[in-house]
């Protein structure tokens, strides 16, 4: 699995959230994934239901970690517990959305 890979399963599972409907998770999560080439950021708001390339602001959670991580977070070979004890993956902001971040990705 590539980062572009995971990147589209979110934006599938964001697309399939009903906008009128309830939502487990309301917030806006500013990723930085770090590549053998630098840091791609992406944007996923589940305020608005949208998913970015970019960086934003407004952000309630930002998540640093390896694409590697990335893809083995996503695939669930690695859960988001394990990866924080194990220093692979760094969270700032609100500890309760953070918390789902599972969900997310």
């Amino acid at each position: 699995m590539s980062l572009e890979t995971v990147i589209e399963k979110v934006k599938a599972r964001v697309a399939a959230v009903d906008p009128n409907g309830p939502r487990k998770v309301l917030g806006v999560f500013q990723f930085n994934i770090k590549t053998a080439s630098g840091i791609e950021q992406y944007v996923i708001d589940l305020k608005q239901l949208k998913v970015e390339k970019g960086t934003t602001t407004s952000a309630d959670v930002t998540v640093t970690l390896t694409v590697e991580d990335l893809v083995a977070v996503s695939a669930r070979t690695l859960s988001v517990g394990d990866a924080l004890t194990q220093g692979k993956l760094q969270i700032e902001g609100d500890a309760s959305l953070a918390a789902k971040l599972a969900e997310v990705i």
